[in-house]
């Protein structure tokens, strides 16, 4: 799937031919148009089956989010490489006791001077085994009243020693890594956003993230690709209801991003977005592989029909609702902050 596929190589090329950044200002290597731009250009990577796993980390959620919420001299030191496809970073978020619960988080920052002192364990890694640098949710305040309260965000180079990474295949066909970090020193000019503001940082992270452009390309590829093999009209009704979800939840995604443009709240269609396209996959691969039988699962090679996306689909598509915020959570975050009910 692209979304679990890297390659550096691709990244670059990326870089290379001005698809990164797209709507960045111009004086940081972008090319100064509008985020529904970037929406478009990432439908079309996702449609055309590119390894997106390092763009989508390092671009379209971390590149956002430090032109949001980083300091100038970060944003000058760490925009520009990624824009020409140069640097690469991975997400340290989720931890063995932290995966959906962000807040329960316990890879610690003691501060000693100028530097941060972070000892931890962060795991579900896309991309650490290419990244050059990680974006690192810490816990710097354990005293604080409220877990969410004590909580920092830290960017720092993967080659800073006690960093290492281990990486273990995935279902998707992908790999994902656990990262070990064991007394890392990292600079406080280093810090994004402000000290124990953490949280703040990563639902703004988040939302970036959740906008899945790339996937609905995805999808109305495998579309694409299924229609002219079915002929039964209750089938091809089927796919003509799913090709509508699809746009829906294209719709979802650039609502989100005109909010995000805006500086509004977008959490809720951030969510509506995830969740629509995750619960959509499923659905899709499910009756993809109704409508082919056992050719829908042949990889490429012998007997394959469409190309083996419908078997990436349908392997990747199992973790759809839980990778990125479990279902359950995205329907939380739109029920409390899109409908307004009571926690």
């Amino acid at each position: 799937m692209p979304s679990d596929g890297d390659s550096r190589v691709g990244y670059e090329a990326m870089g290379a031919g001005g698809w990164i950044g797209v709507h960045w200002p111009e004086r940081l290597g972008g090319r100064d148009l509008t985020p529904l731009h970037t929406a478009a250009a990432e439908e079309r990577f996702g449609y055309h089956w590119l390894p997106l796993s390092g763009y989508l980390l390092s671009v379209k959620t971390i590149g956002n989010a430090l032109l949001r919420l980083a300091s100038p001299a970060l944003q000058e030191r760490l925009i520009p490489p990624i824009a020409t496809g140069q640097l690469i970073f991975c997400q340290g978020f989720s931890e063995p006791g932290a995966g959906s619960d962000l807040a329960s988080l316990t890879t610690r920052a003691e501060r000693q001077g100028n530097t941060f002192v972070v000892s931890g364990h962060k795991i579900w890694t896309s991309s650490a085994q290419l990244a050059d640098w990680i974006y690192l949710a810490v816990r710097t305040d354990p005293d604080a009243k409220r877990p969410q309260d004590g909580i920092s965000v830290l960017v720092a180079d993967m080659r800073t020693p006690g960093i290492d990474v281990q990486p273990f295949a995935t279902l998707g066909g992908g790999q994902l890594c656990e990262v070990f970090l064991d007394d890392v020193e990292i600079p406080v000019d280093q810090l994004v956003g402000e000290l124990h503001g953490g949280w703040r940082v990563l639902m703004a992270t988040l939302d970036y993230e959740r906008v899945t452009s790339e996937k609905v390309g995805i999808l109305l590829r495998v579309l694409d690709e299924l229609e002219p093999l079915v002929e039964n009209p209750a089938d091809r009704l089927t796919l003509l209801r799913l090709r509508g979800e699809a746009e829906a939840s294209r719709l979802h995604g650039r609502r989100a991003t005109q909010l995000l443009e805006a500086g509004a709240p977008a959490s809720a269609a951030a969510s509506m977005a995830k969740l629509s396209c995750a619960v959509l996959a499923q659905r899709l691969a499910d009756e993809g592989i109704r409508m082919l039988g056992p050719a829908g699962l042949t990889e490429r090679g012998h007997g394959d029909r469409v190309h083996g996306r419908l078997a990436a689909l349908a392997r990747a598509a199992v973790g759809a609702t839980i990778s990125g915020g479990s279902a359950e959570i995205q329907r939380r975050v739109i029920a409390r902050r899109g409908l307004e009910c009571p926690a």
